[in-house]
């Protein structure tokens, strides 16, 4: 004859198991969720310092073309969706510094019109 405590073990232990099972997934899905977002907003931000640099980079060189090709990476950039709330600041601020000092106080007034709306190019037109 089994004792009745042994049989309440193996009864919570059926019922228990499943739910276990199903608790350890769910929480290494939660886990491997939360690692890819912070991945994508890492990713997002290694692009963004990238976009910054060139344009600076490009603004600094003083060709005229590379110049108007900075600011308007960096007045793009700062539209877009790719630039995190954290980091527009510091855009904002390298973008004022930056272009006031290359290109004077009125392309800077440009480019902070906020109706002005980005148009992309399809595969055709660049």
């Amino acid at each position: 004859m089994i004792p009745t405590w042994i049989s309440i073990v193996g009864v919570v232990m059926t019922v228990l198991s499943p739910l276990l099972a199903l608790g350890g997934v769910a929480l290494g899905s939660y886990l491997a969720r939360k690692s890819d977002r912070e991945l994508d907003t890492w990713r997002h931000r290694e692009e963004t310092m990238r976009m910054v640099r060139w344009a600076v980079e490009q603004i600094l060189e003083g060709d005229e073309a590379g110049t108007d090709a900075g600011v308007v990476t960096l007045r793009s950039l700062m539209r877009s969706e790719l630039l995190q709330p954290e980091d527009y600041d510091l855009v904002a601020a390298l973008t004022l510094a930056v272009t006031i000092d290359r290109v004077g106080q009125a392309a800077y007034a440009d480019i902070e019109e906020t109706d002005v709306e980005v148009v992309e190019g399809d595969s055709d037109h660049g």
